[in-house]
């Protein structure tokens, strides 16, 4: 079963041009756990199906029902990332860049990240 959902879910990344690298950094996963998901080595879970979700501009429910887990149980998780599915189309635009292009996006995303900072260098809220 792990199998056949790892063929679903290398194929929806395929598509989105990602890589396990780039959904490690984008999920806060170790690139070791979504490569062996990928693989089939080990099940989805919900933690890390809620985790990749954003990643894969999918909601969560989808991503339970393709790995056959329990939707009635899930609730949204409040978290660091309040605009998870924009960061999820963020990488996935990112994908499509050229190497000079992303370090823009990144320089770019730290100025902008270091601009929500009070004075004491916490994030605003």
């Amino acid at each position: 079963m792990s199998r056949d959902i790892a063929l679903i879910l290398r194929g929806l990344v395929a598509n989105r041009r990602l890589t396990p690298q780039a959904m490690s950094r984008a999920s806060g996963r170790a690139e070791s756990t979504i490569r062996q998901l990928l693989s089939g080595a080990i099940p989805p879970s919900v933690e890390v199906l809620h985790d990749i979700a954003p990643t894969m501009q999918l909601p969560v429910a989808d991503l339970l029902v393709i790995a056959g887990l329990s939707v009635d149980d899930v609730t949204p998780r409040e978290g660091p990332y309040e605009a998870s599915q924009e960061i999820g189309s963020l990488v996935a635009v990112a994908s499509w860049l050229s190497r000079d292009q992303v370090q823009q996006l990144t320089t770019r995303a730290r100025e902008l990240g270091s601009n929500d900072l009070d004075q004491d260098g916490a994030r605003q809220r």
